[in-house]
């Protein structure tokens, strides 16, 4: 029985003269597209913020009346 160093010491140079180093293919650029759907206008802006604030705890009469105004609208637009 050979020496199994000397085996695959063989075995490595073998495999290495007998293989060429794979050709890759290039592969091609992302395709990125970027699409505005929505845009709020800053009052919207402002609404969301406050109502925000008093649904993570904030008690103040600015983010109540904020939070309220955004339920009356998600709401009627359930109507």
């Amino acid at each position: 029985m050979k020496d199994p160093n000397l085996l695959a010491w063989s075995m490595r140079e073998l495999a290495l003269q007998d293989s060429e180093p794979p050709q890759r293919e290039p592969v091609p650029e992302p395709l990125v597209v970027i699409r505005q759907v929505y845009s709020p206008t800053e009052e919207q802006k402002k609404l969301y913020f406050n109502a925000g604030r008093w649904a993570g705890g904030a008690r103040d009469w600015v983010a109540r009346k904020a939070f309220e105004e955004l339920n009356r609208r998600d709401n009627e637009s359930d109507i």
